[in-house]
């Protein structure tokens, strides 16, 4: 019985560790051929302009349309947060071969500890940061107060990014996530910065929250339909 057990234990291990070899260098290699084969639309890109590429910044993604920014900023050193799970050693490994830096954690499991871990990060290697503010469990588009909590003890600005493509792949998830296809247009959206000072009270970061997460449903609606008018032909 021990023996089998092992074996098994064995065959499962080596599958695992071929999918960590191959996944990540698949991922990569998927959207290197997406971004090569696909035209790009920016939207309010003189945010980028006059903050990302002066300084680092908190960049706030939502869960859902998070796949191509996540590519797209790789030319920014940085450190986002990645969960625990199993499928997160695959997204860890992936985004380790971008050139990211990574702390693992989740709001179930050393969400707090991985928090605070990737803002000492930030200060000491002058990191730009990245989060999936609705994640890892929702509801999608609601963001979460921790890009306040990095913001806040960073001084980075948070800045919104959110993406969409005339040819994807949506997924029946809770984020309803969307794989940008090869032969693309793919509109990237810039939000307005937010400065998150310290020193405020508990309701005047509630109030920031809300004002990074209405920017966030704004730049994603402008994001839509510009695929919209380029879909019609308007554009």
């Amino acid at each position: 019985m021990t023996r089998k057990t092992d074996k098994g234990d064995k065959g499962k291990r080596l599958w695992f560790k071929m999918v960590l070899f191959l996944a990540p260098r698949l991922v990569t290699g998927y959207f290197r051929l997406v971004d090569l084969t696909s035209r790009k639309i920016f939207l309010n890109r003189e945010h980028e302009d006059y903050v990302c590429k002066k300084r680092p910044f908190a960049c706030a993604c939502f869960h859902g349309t998070m796949l191509f920014p996540v590519y797209y900023c790789r030319k920014y050193p940085g450190v986002a947060m990645v969960s625990r799970s199993w499928d997160g050693e695959i997204i860890d490994r992936s985004i380790r071969r971008m050139g990211y830096d990574t702390t693992r954690g989740s709001s179930s499991r050393g969400g707090k500890e991985a928090l605070w871990e990737m803002i000492d990060m930030i200060n000491e290697n002058k990191y730009c940061s990245g989060l999936a503010v609705d994640a890892p469990r929702g509801p999608s588009r609601e963001v979460k107060i921790g890009i306040v909590v990095v913001a806040k003890e960073t001084g980075q600005p948070v800045v919104p990014l959110v993406s969409w493509a005339t040819k994807k792949i949506q997924f029946h998830s809770w984020d309803s996530m969307i794989l940008p296809l090869p032969f693309s247009t793919i509109v990237m959206a810039f939000g307005k910065p937010t400065m998150v000072p310290q020193g405020l009270s508990k309701e005047e970061y509630e109030d920031l929250r809300i004002e990074i997460e209405k920017e966030m449903l704004r730049i994603q609606e402008q994001a839509e339909e510009k695929i919209r008018e380029i879909s019609s032909g308007k554009s």
